[in-house]
């Protein structure tokens, strides 16, 4: 007997970057901040009503992460982002009269599948292999720490159906994403490029191999000259000389 389809869902996850490196008092303010900017963010957005009734609240510790009904889908994959990147440009004032080690930088996937209401099934497996992928991590670490707060990868599956078909308008860069098991082409948007991400592009293009220089390449050795007996064989009409010589010292005088 088959099973039911569970419901087929928007999901969003979220964790903050160097969570682990800070002190504990530390973690607990960021831990106490993640869903205050996220709520922060919707509601900046225009979408109080999409955090309000979300599904499914995760709570990671570093992270979040939640689903929603997939026909909010465009209006969070085109407004929530650019504002959840404002929300943490504000928390960062704040947190600088805290400590200024303190920083909140998160990195944020979206995916859509079916979730499960008893661990998410693969739907969010999929949305938390986004969220460790090298190209997200990346972004941030290229980017000016005091300029861009938000890095956002969003799965194929949502760029094809949200922002491929029009429904909603992103900038995003696509990349590979090659994280245990899971292969897949990802697209990587963020609010506000800073640093490296200027100057080389969200996604670096890969520098041609050098050319050797010829000057550092070993000389040819000159060729082994030819010891030992030599035959040559003639065939034809010949009605000249010829001379066979092996070794030469001095003139050669044909008579």
């Amino acid at each position: 007997m088959s099973e039911e389809l569970p419901p087929y869902l928007g999901v969003l996850v979220v964790d903050a970057e160097r969570y682990g490196s800070n002190t504990d008092p530390g973690q607990q303010k960021l831990a106490e901040a993640i869903p205050e900017v996220l709520e922060a963010a919707f509601h900046e957005s225009g979408l109080a009503h999409v955090w309000e009734g979300k599904l499914f609240p995760q709570d990671t510790g570093d992270g979040m992460g939640l689903a929603f009904d997939t026909r909010h889908l465009p209006a969070v994959v085109e407004g929530f982002f650019g504002a959840l990147q404002e929300v943490l440009v504000a928390r960062d004032a704040y947190m600088r009269r805290y400590n200024r080690a303190l920083r909140l930088r998160l990195r944020a996937a979206l995916h859509v599948g079916p979730v499960l209401r008893v661990g998410g099934g693969r739907a969010l497996v999929t949305a938390h292999r986004l969220l460790d992928a090298a190209p997200l991590r990346d972004a941030l670490k290229r980017s000016d720490p005091e300029r861009t707060y938000l890095a956002a990868l969003l799965s194929n599956r949502v760029h094809e159906d949200v922002v491929h078909t029009d429904y909603a308008t992103l900038p995003t860069a696509p990349v590979e994403v090659e994280i245990k098991e899971y292969r897949a082409t990802a697209h990587l948007h963020v609010p506000t490029p800073s640093g490296d991400l200027l100057t080389s592009g969200l996604v670096p293009i890969p520098e041609p191999p050098a050319t050797p220089d010829p000057a550092d390449q070993p000389a040819t050795p000159d060729p082994t000259p030819t010891t030992g007996p030599v035959h040559n064989v003639m065939s034809g009409i010949h009605t000249g000389t010829a001379i066979q010589v092996g070794h030469l010292h001095g003139g050669l005088n044909n008579h």
